[in-house]
């Protein structure tokens, strides 16, 4: 198992926003328009180019303050998808700034705990998780989408994350430490052999997938030579995040680590709250407890 480097970047810094969210943010995604990130309540937030936050939505898809654990843009970051609890799905269309609720999809009525989208908008595939190992796929024509056959690639394990890559395929992780793809007939499993930890976290670039969980353990893979495996701590990781050849991860205790080229350090930020959501971009930014969000500045 491979250790992060303690060292950190002088150069950049995290600090700390004031956002319009008091409870939790759960997620944060990258929109045409700068990052977004969804918390408790229904609340929708986003950042402005003089890098206020301000709210985009208050009360969640349906206009019942559901609180929204997950949050994913289309390939041209021009509609923002967003889930959460009770079955609320929803999007908002950056170009009109028209909120459309898709709550219950397919009968779906728990909590959606992840979400992930692959496509430009109005021909963009969706996959959707609750924390039964339910996973809804979907296709939009237009505004609306069509919903497709359950599938259970887990077998009833909580399928914990979804990521997609450029090429449209999805991937999923679950509790029993095992990844999984999308293939034209349903899921495959990819790996990971003899991992004792639950996968919680998951993230898909060009050529790149990350994934993470328990005591504090990455694994990214290379198709051509398996698995790397990583350790950067002891936390558990509950987000990742790649772009660019940079990879950040979060998670419990204040968790935040970063990937630059080289191995996997520390940050600047010394907080405890655990961070939820990551994203990487100019700034990159991350989000997590009691309304907590960072942004990576230069100083």
């Amino acid at each position: 198992m491979w250790d992060f480097d303690a060292e950190t970047n002088d150069d950049l810094t995290w600090t700390t926003c004031s956002t319009p969210i008091d409870g939790a943010v759960y997620d944060v995604t990258n929109t045409a328009n700068g990052p977004c990130a969804v918390g408790e309540g229904g609340t929708v937030v986003g950042r402005a180019p003089d890098g206020s936050w301000g709210t985009v939505v208050d009360d969640g898809p349906a206009a019942r303050g559901e609180s929204l654990h997950a949050v994913a843009t289309t390939d041209d970051a021009t509609r923002i998808w967003f889930a959460g609890s009770g079955g609320a799905v929803g999007h908002y269309d950056l170009p009109t700034g028209n909120r459309v609720d898709h709550s219950g999809p397919d009968g779906m009525d728990g909590t959606v705990r992840a979400l992930t989208v692959a496509g430009d908008r109005g021909s963009e595939k969706l996959l959707l998780a609750d924390g039964n190992g339910v996973v809804l796929p979907g296709t939009v024509a237009g505004a609306e989408p069509n919903w497709d056959r359950r599938t259970n690639p887990a077998d009833g394990t909580a399928i914990t994350a979804l990521a997609a890559d450029g090429d449209g395929r999805g991937y999923g992780v679950d509790d029993d430490g095992t990844v999984w793809e999308t293939t034209e007939t349903g899921w495959e499993r990819i790996g990971l052999a003899g991992v004792e930890d639950s996968l919680y976290a998951a993230a898909a670039g060009e050529s790149t997938l990350v994934v993470g969980g328990g005591n504090g353990r990455l694994y990214e893979r290379d198709e051509t030579d398996g698995w790397t495996p990583y350790s950067v701590g002891d936390a558990a990781i509950e987000c990742l995040d790649v772009a660019e050849g940079t990879r950040i991860a979060g998670g419990e205790s204040g968790l935040l680590r970063i990937r630059e080229g080289g191995s996997w350090r520390e940050t600047d930020w010394n907080g405890t709250r655990t961070i939820h959501g990551v994203l990487v971009g100019s700034p990159s930014v991350a989000v997590g407890e009691n309304g907590l969000v960072l942004e990576r500045t230069a100083e």
